[in-house]
C-alpha cells in the first residue's frame, strides 16, 4: 500500500512540474511575440533618379505667341530613405534640375549681340536656369501599422524664384490595409524676382538686372507702328502664397486591380504669373525694333 502511495505522489509531483514548465515556456512566447514589432524599414534605402525632357513648338507665352517654346531639361534627383526606431522613418530628397530654353532667353532678346528675333533664342543670361531643391519628410506608424502621421518641409531655388513649404499628412489603413484614407495639409510661401520685359525699361521700369540696364530703346528704330509708348507701373509685392488642402482614398478591388479616388482644394494669393509675359493684341499694329 505505502509503495502505491509513494508512486502517486511521484506521478503527481512529476506531473506538476511537466504541466509548470509548459505554463513558463507558453507565457515566454506570449511575452517574446508581444514585445516583438517588426520595423517599418528596416535598413537605410538610397534611390538615384534621372530624367531628360525634351519639348519644341510654337507659340512661346514669352514673346507673345511668336517664336519656338524649345526647351531641354536635364533632372538628378537622390532619395535616402532612413529608420530612425521601429516605428519611424527620415527622408531626405535632393534635385538639381538643369535647362536651356529659347522661349525665356527672349525675357531680354537684345541682349544676344545679334538682332534681336522672337524666333532665335539670344544668348543672354535667362536662356539657361539651374533649379535645385531639399526636401526632409518624416513619418510616424501606429503599433499595429494602420495609421501614420507625417510632416515635411522643403526649399527650391533657381535664378529667379525661391520657395519654402511645409506640411502635414495622416493616413488610415484598415478592412486588413485593403482600404486606405489620406487627408493632407500644406503651405508654400514663395517669392519671385519680378523680370520685366526688357523694352519697358526706357520707360521707367526696370528689373534692376545689368542686362537691363544696358537696354536703351532710344537707341533703336522703331518700325511697323512706331507710335510705341506704353503706360507701365511695377507690381506691388514679388510673393506668392500657396495652401493644398488634400484627401484621397483608395480601395483594392482584387489581385490585379485597385480603385482610387483624389481630391485637392487649393488656394493662391499674390503674384500667379510670371511679368515678363507678352501679350499682343490684333487691333493694334504691332511694333518692332529690329525682328523682334
Amino acid at each position: 500500500m505505502k509503495k502505491i502511495i509513494y508512486t502517486l505522489l511521484i506521478w503527481v509531483i512529476l506531473t506538476i512540474q511537466v504541466y509548470g514548465q509548459e505554463v513558463i515556456q507558453v507565457q515566454k512566447k506570449k511575452e517574446s511575440k508581444s514585445s516583438y514589432k517588426k520595423r517599418v524599414l528596416e535598413s537605410v534605402e538610397m534611390n538615384l533618379l534621372s530624367s531628360l525632357y525634351t519639348q519644341d513648338g510654337e507659340n512661346a507665352a514669352v514673346t507673345g505667341g511668336i517664336g519656338t517654346e524649345e526647351i531641354q531639361d536635364a533632372t538628378a534627383t537622390i532619395i535616402v530613405s532612413i529608420p530612425l526606431n521601429e516605428d519611424d522613418v527620415l527622408t531626405i530628397d535632393a534635385g538639381v534640375s538643369a535647362y536651356t530654353s529659347a522661349s525665356s532667353s527672349n525675357i531680354n532678346p537684345f541682349d544676344g549681340g545679334n538682332d534681336a528675333d522672337a524666333f532665335i533664342a539670344s544668348s543672354g543670361e535667362s536662356q539657361s536656369d539651374v533649379w535645385s531643391n531639399i526636401s526632409l519628410a518624416y513619418s510616424h506608424s501606429s503599433d499595429d501599422r494602420n495609421r501614420i502621421l507625417g510632416a515635411n518641409l522643403s526649399f527650391s531655388s533657381e535664378y529667379d524664384y525661391t520657395s519654402f513649404g511645409l506640411g502635414g499628412s495622416y493616413t488610415s489603413l484598415f478592412n486588413q490595409k485593403n482600404t486606405e484614407f489620406t487627408a493632407r495639409l500644406s503651405a508654400f510661401l514663395d517669392q519671385w524676382t519680378l523680370l520685366y520685359p526688357s523694352e519697358f525699361n526706357s520707360f521707367g521700369l526696370s528689373s534692376g538686372e545689368e542686362e537691363d540696364e544696358e537696354f536703351d530703346i532710344t537707341k533703336y528704330i522703331i518700325t511697323g507702328n512706331a507710335n510705341y509708348s506704353p503706360q507701365v507701373s511695377p507690381l506691388d509685392d514679388p510673393g506668392r502664397n500657396s495652401y493644398a488642402l488634400g484627401f484621397g482614398f483608395s480601395q483594392i478591388l482584387s489581385k490585379n486591380m485597385q480603385a482610387s479616388l483624389a481630391l485637392d482644394v487649393i488656394h493662391q494669393r499674390g503674384q500667379l504669373s510670371t511679368p515678363f509675359q507678352r501679350v499682343y493684341f490684333k487691333d493694334v499694329a504691332n511694333s518692332y525694333i529690329q525682328n523682334f
